[in-house]
C-alpha cells in the first residue's frame, strides 16, 4: 500500500522547494501518461489514489480509473502512478486530505491548456 503521508510530503517539497533544478525539470516535455492525467483532471482538479480491483496505487481523475479493466495488466496502473508522482515532483499536484490530491494553479493552467488543444483537435476532425 502506498504511503500517502510520504506522497503528500513529496508533493509539498516540490511546491516549496522550487529551485533551478526543479524549474528545468518542469520545462521538459510531459509524457503521454502525464498529459492524460492532467486532461482528465482539468475540470475539477481532483485526483484520488485508491486500491481498485486488487490494483494498489490506482489513480482516479475526472471519473476515470487509470488501470487496464479488460486485461488487468498491472503495468498500466504503474505507468499512471509513476506519471502522477512525476506531476507531483513538477509541482502540478498538491496533497489535500488523505488520498485526495488537487491540481495547483500551475497544474490547472497546464491541464486546461492541454484540454483545450485536445478539444480543438477533436473539433477539426469533425
Amino acid at each position: 500500500m502506498i504511503d500517502i503521508v510520504a506522497l503528500a510530503s513529496l508533493c509539498k517539497l516540490a511546491i516549496e522547494g522550487r529551485d533551478k533544478a526543479l524549474e528545468e525539470y518542469k520545462k521538459r516535455t510531459l509524457s503521454e501518461a502525464e498529459k492524460e492525467l492532467l486532461i482528465a483532471a482539468a475540470k475539477d482538479g481532483e485526483f484520488l489514489v485508491i486500491h481498485l480491483n486488487e490494483v494498489p496505487n490506482c489513480i482516479r481523475a475526472g471519473g476515470k480509473d487509470f488501470i487496464d479493466h479488460k486485461a488487468g495488466d498491472p503495468a498500466i496502473a504503474a505507468k499512471f502512478f509513476d506519471a502522477f508522482m512525476s506531476l507531483c515532483k513538477r509541482g502540478y499536484i498538491r496533497p489535500e486530505k488523505g488520498s485526495l490530491f488537487r491540481l495547483t494553479y500551475a497544474g490547472f493552467e497546464k491541464a486546461r491548456q492541454l484540454a483545450s488543444k485536445t478539444d480543438k483537435k477533436k473539433a477539426n476532425k469533425h
